[in-house]
């Protein structure tokens, strides 16, 4: 079933890094091959060594400023940068700013799979 979401009708929750909302998830509109989130990093915060084993997953940033590290790999990231983490990659996003909260969308596939830390 096809659904149309309102970025500004959907809550934000609370996570260890920074605040989280699912646009599109199983348990949103019942998406079965897809998750899509808009997550902000809070100034100075991080989402420390994990990764998702059977999960892939897209970080489009919309604002702010941070580094992506997968595998060991540093790069800057800002506005318009797109990372892409294969399934099993051992991955961080850090904000850089003390300040400005890093937003970016969140996309998975598929939709459900553990997070691992490492």
């Amino acid at each position: 079933m096809s659904k149309i979401v309102q970025v500004d009708e959907v809550e934000y929750e609370e996570v260890e890094w920074g605040l989280t909302k699912e646009l599109i998830a199983p348990q949103t509109v019942g998406s079965k091959k897809i998750k899509v989130k808009i997550t902000e990093y809070l100034p100075g915060h991080t989402h420390k060594l994990h990764m998702h084993p059977n999960q892939e997953e897209v970080i489009f940033v919309l604002s702010g400023k941070g580094i992506a590290e997968i595998q060991g790999e540093r790069g800057e990231i800002g506005p318009g940068s797109v990372v892409f983490i294969s399934a099993g990659e051992p991955h961080i996003t850090s904000n850089l700013s003390q300040s400005e909260s890093l937003k970016a969308v969140i996309i998975k596939a598929p939709p459900n799979d553990e997070e691992v830390q490492t």
